[in-house]
């Protein structure tokens, strides 16, 4: 959906109803390269390193979700992958944006089995995209996200076809 936030439906619905708490359905995308290696993007925005993510569209699938987030952050072309998790915990997955926004994120985690095409380290999304090590993952945008990121992996690697329901 390469446009601004105000024209997303998340930024449209806002419009409407304030700060107030929503659901927002999303999506995360696992990408490892051939040394087992983690992409991440370092945000426009907030010039923050996370994985590709994002809010689904009106009238869009979750799979098609992701493949679009993950063109639109990286410039890579999703054609297999596999969802791992959903995490809907109102514990664990409601938070504050710094624009004073509830949100109450179901996320669906999935780990890309196959894409191709070559990283672009700058799209109209991102200023960076890089693969580190697991051991090594850059600085998250604050604690609660660096905190999510190590249970994405953690979740990852324990995967072993059952989806993982939070």
């Amino acid at each position: 959906m390469s446009g601004s936030w105000h024209d997303s439906y998340l930024g449209k619905l806002r419009k409407v109803v304030g700060t107030q708490k929503i659901m927002v359905n999303s999506v995360r995308a696992i990408l490892l390269d051939n040394e087992g290696r983690a992409l991440f993007i370092k945000r426009h925005g907030d010039k923050k390193w996370g994985m590709p993510a994002g809010a689904m569209e009106l009238d869009e699938s979750v799979f098609d979700a992701m493949k679009r987030e993950v063109k639109e952050e990286t410039g890579l072309d999703v054609f297999q992958a596999t969802l791992i998790a959903i995490y809907s915990s109102p514990t664990t997955q409601t938070f504050t944006d710094r624009w004073g926004n509830e949100h109450h994120v179901i996320e669906y985690l999935f780990r890309v089995d196959k894409w191709s095409g070559t990283l672009e380290k700058e799209t109209d999304e991102s200023v960076d995209a890089e693969f580190y090590p697991l051991d090594k993952l850059p600085e998250a945008s604050g604690e609660l996200f660096a905190r999510h990121h190590q249970r994405v992996f953690k979740d990852n690697k324990k995967f072993d076809g059952k989806l993982i329901l939070e």
